[in-house]
């Protein structure tokens, strides 16, 4: 990537929003969406957030958090919203929300949050550097705070995982 690639970018340049209608084929017997359906439009929304950050492909390397707070039923409009939260090397976080919107009084209801983390790839498949967050706001900063905190408590767990299965497999 050259310098103006890797310059920082703000959080707003790659704010994403999607809209969604729910069919009969994304809900189940209750008539309520899928969990692997709304999943589907969040990695989606994610995907492009990433993709925008970065100027390239991005993959989901994990999700970190996924929570579902209200039922999405059939017929409904929903809303989606990505941004990114940090930016660490080659990966970045996202957050997601989907919200239903009331068909009447076009209000918005929270149904599900989540947190992706991205891997930016090259066109070889290698992990490549992604551009720095310009944190601008007070927002912005928070954000970026929870980001970094879950990201070393993920590298972390990973380290440990790498020094159990190390050992389990020693004589």
């Amino acid at each position: 990537m050259n310098e103006a690639q890797l310059a920082p970018r703000s959080p707003r340049d790659s704010v994403t929003e999607m809209t969604e209608v729910v069919m009969p084929q994304h809900t189940n017997s209750m008539g309520t969406a899928f969990g692997g359906t709304a999943m589907s439009w969040i990695d989606i929304c994610a995907a492009v957030v990433a993709r925008r950050h970065c100027g390239h492909v991005a993959v989901t390397a994990f999700v970190d958090d996924l929570e579902f707070l209200s039922p999405i039923r059939v017929g409904d409009l929903v809303k989606l919203t990505g941004r990114i939260n940090a930016a660490f090397g080659s990966s970045m976080e996202i957050e997601v929300t989907l919200e239903r919107e009331d068909a009447d009084t076009r209000t918005l209801t929270l149904c599900v949050e989540a947190l992706l983390v991205f891997v930016h790839l090259d066109d070889d498949l290698r992990t490549a550097p992604v551009p720095p967050l310009r944190l601008e706001t007070d927002e912005d900063h928070e954000r970026y705070e929870g980001a970094a905190k879950r990201h070393a408590e993920h590298k972390a767990r990973r380290r440990a995982k790498k020094a159990s299965a190390a050992d389990q497999s020693s004589p």
